[in-house]
């Protein structure tokens, strides 16, 4: 009976450290995919300046905001 109890037990402590662990991962995905959407906002107001920049022929502002948006590019493709 003990053996019963223990295999059990058992079961159960295996089932919940697989639903931490599903719960871990989902909460990851979760995160990522919080991030990519928060960057593609970014990059989508990035790119508004720029255009704005080149209405204004305001070089040192396209510059910049070229940089940054090489950046967040970088980090999408990551």
């Amino acid at each position: 009976m003990k053996r019963e109890n223990s295999f059990a037990e058992l079961t159960k402590a295996s089932l919940e450290n697989k639903q931490q662990k599903d719960k871990f991962i989902q909460s990851v995905y979760i995160d990522l995919l919080i991030q990519e959407a928060l960057l593609k906002e970014k990059r989508r107001v990035i790119k508004e300046k720029i255009d704005e920049a080149i209405d204004q022929c305001d070089r040192e502002s396209f510059f910049l905001l070229a940089k940054q948006l090489t950046e967040i590019e970088e980090q999408l493709n990551a």
